[in-house]
């Protein structure tokens, strides 16, 4: 079912992979060994990612495509004289990698199954990782990849989805002959060492001695105060405060939706590659930043595309300022440059959203309001007016309390500090990050789905930089010995650990289900899907099947397990990867539900051969439809394998009315 040891190696092949392309493209653009060590992980997955996504979509997904642009990138930066910087920062620890991979771990754990007497049990955290399909897809056909959550007949299949990240996963998939699953694991592990390897080594780059980097993986593992305010207030804290949501810090957060953090790292680097390029605008810092900005929109279109449209507004004049008077016009070409060359790689997955945008119907997938922190007690007497200022003075300092204020007061002083002129304009730049980051989760909400996910991570270039900043700046009140200051951070770090701890006991425990023995199960059943049921061939099973098995509503075992598309993968899913306006959406899962309970008729199984393109029906012992089965009766399937008081695999069998059409 999921193998610890392919996933190790899968994640050892992404580590190597993209830690020596991003060190040879740190060196090369006169980054320090001080700073190009930290960075190389996260620098080189970015670029790396994008040349082979878009060398994979000229010749073919292959083991070719990913060495090929890891072989671009060696001799693109061979030693020359540009390649030794000027830099000569102190080296961090020789331990901060291991603490860093140790620490990633966490967000790992939340992917991978839990064995217990009882059967199988999963994380909370694995619905978002439901995407492990589209990994598992692209390693069967291929990019861009055809829509395994949805595709109706006759319709165009491609996913609107910003899914550079999960392309990662299945690189190195690829390599090490892993399943979607097992690489998803390990590319979360990656994502979480390499961005918080990038903390590390910004808080020492920020003016922080050899602390500074172990003291900005411990901040990693804090969280927020909600569970020691719950214990002090009680259920009162909900009437004060809003519900906690998916505006956490970057433990949970990684362990949710890596592929948002990925995006935010590449937004930090980014920032720090414009200032580079306002003061040498050359080619290679040009061609990396369009890179590094194509890998963030690339993985998430609310980081490395709002927020990081919204970061470049800011930085304009910023560094239109700061770059020499006689090379500014050269600095505006260049970063025009970079911006257009950005586009052009991101262009599909630009596209294909904005058609996505199109099927949905529903205007801007973004409004101008103010984040909701306070609960009723408050919104009852005064509306939601208090949320504007609630936000700076209680929801940030409760969600990331030593984070926001140690690291804003530690930005501010940079700001004004007496340094050399290049870092200090990484400061500001990096200042500027955090507060667009900041702002954009303050005052806009994505329409989208149900939730508001650009306000949820639109915080987290912000927090990666807070947290860097806030290391630097205790690792400075350690040098000196301000007593009063580091007892006062100590209690706020302490307040912050059992947020940490719970998200840790969450992801290495996973939470206890009835399902956990039919799902333990479950591998052999979709064993027998996959072969009988050809690779493009898409599948109906009940969308609710092992639905107390995560916080909403999925098919996970499908998800996890089937590596075969879904005909409508059902409701939860259909809202981020299927282009349909919610009632279509809600009229099409109400079908799939009622057919699956056994209360459809002959119409509706109908539909699903004719219209969906069901070409195989998997109906389970879990399902209304096994005792009141409409596919045992109807002429348009037929039974071809089952398991006794399993499950039952039907084909269906009229021919293909037409073929999935690719994006």
């Amino acid at each position: 079912m999921f193998s610890l040891a392919t996933a190790a190696l899968a994640a050892t092949i992404g580590l190597v992979l993209w830690s020596l392309a991003g060190y040879r493209l740190a060196r090369r653009l006169g980054f320090g060994r001080a700073f190009a060590l930290p960075v190389a992980p996260a620098l080189g997955w970015a670029a790396q990612n994008v040349l082979a996504l878009a060398l994979a979509e000229m010749i073919g997904f292959s083991a070719l495509a990913i060495l090929a642009s890891l072989a671009l990138i060696l001799v693109s930066t061979l030693p020359t004289a540009a390649t030794e910087g000027a830099e000569d920062d102190e080296l961090p620890p020789w331990w901060i990698a291991p603490a860093a991979g140790l620490l990633a771990l966490v967000p790992a754990l939340a992917v991978v199954p839990k064995h217990t007497a009882d059967g199988v049990i999963l994380a909370a955290a694995i619905f978002d990782h439901s995407k492990i399909a589209l990994i598992d897809e692209m390693l069967r056909t291929g990019v861009p990849p055809v829509n395994p959550f949805y595709g109706p007949v006759g319709q165009p299949a491609e996913i609107s989805y910003y899914y550079l990240w999960h392309f990662g996963a299945a690189q190195i998939a690829r390599l090490a002959g892993a399943t979607g699953w097992e690489a998803d694991a390990a590319a979360s592990w990656f994502t979480a060492f390499s961005t918080a390897l990038l903390m590390a080594g910004l808080a020492l780059r920020l003016g922080g001695n050899r602390l500074a980097p172990a003291l900005a993986l411990a901040l990693c593992a804090t969280g927020s105060l909600r569970p020691l305010l719950g214990w002090l207030a009680g259920a009162g804290l909900d009437q004060w405060l809003a519900p906690a949501t998916g505006l956490a810090g970057w433990l949970f957060q990684t362990s949710w939706s890596p592929h948002h953090v990925a995006a935010a790292g590449s937004l930090v680097i980014a920032a720090l590659l414009g200032v580079r390029l306002a003061r040498r605008p050359d080619a290679p810092t040009c061609l990396v930043l369009a890179l590094v900005m194509a890998a963030a929109f690339q993985s998430s279109f609310w980081v490395g595309g709002v927020v990081l449209a919204l970061v470049a507004l800011a930085f304009a004049p910023l560094l239109v300022c700061a770059a020499p008077a006689r090379g500014r016009v050269r600095f505006v070409l260049a970063a025009a440059v970079a911006g257009l060359l950005a586009l052009a790689f991101a262009a599909p997955l630009l596209l294909a959203q904005y058609h996505a945008a199109l099927g949905r119907g529903g205007g801007s997938p973004v409004a101008l309001r103010a984040y909701e922190v306070l609960g009723p007690l408050l919104t009852g007497q005064f509306g939601r007016v208090l949320d504007l200022p609630a936000y700076w003075l209680l929801l940030l300092p409760v969600e990331f309390p030593l984070v926001v204020i140690a690291g804003a007061l530690t930005l501010l002083c940079r700001i004004g500090a007496p340094d050399e002129a290049p870092r200090r304009l990484e400061v500001r730049a990096l200042a500027l990050v955090a507060a667009v980051s900041f702002a954009t989760s303050w005052l806009l909400v994505s329409t989208v789905g149900d939730n508001n996910d650009l306000g949820w991570r639109a915080v987290l270039p912000g927090l990666m930089v807070l947290t860097a900043a806030a290391a630097a700046g205790l690792a400075g009140l350690v040098a000196r010995r301000a007593r009063l200051a580091l007892v006062a951070a100590l209690a706020l770090f302490a307040a912050s650990l059992p947020a940490g701890a719970i998200i840790l006991a969450g992801n290495a425990g996973g939470d206890a289900s009835l399902s956990a023995a039919a799902f333990a199960r479950a591998p052999a059943m979709w064993a027998a899907v996959r072969r009988a049921v050809p690779p493009q061939d898409r599948i109906a099973s009940n969308p609710a099947l092992f639905a107390d098995m995560t916080p909403w509503p999925v098919n996970i075992s499908w998800a996890l397990l089937a590596d075969r598309r879904s005909c409508f993968a059902g409701k939860e899913l259909a809202i981020a990867f299927a282009p349909l306006a919610p009632a279509a959406r809600e009229a099409i899962s109400r079908q799939f539900l009622a057919v699956f309970d056994g209360r459809a008729g002959p119409d509706d199984v109908h539909a699903l051969a004719e219209r969906y393109d069901c070409r195989a029906v998997l109906v389970t012992a879990r399902d209304g439809a096994w005792t009141r089965d409409p596919f045992a009766v109807s002429p348009d399937y037929r039974l071809v394998e089952t398991e006794p008081d399993a499950w039952r695999l039907y084909r269906a069998t009229a021919p293909a009315s037409s073929p999935t059409v690719r994006p």
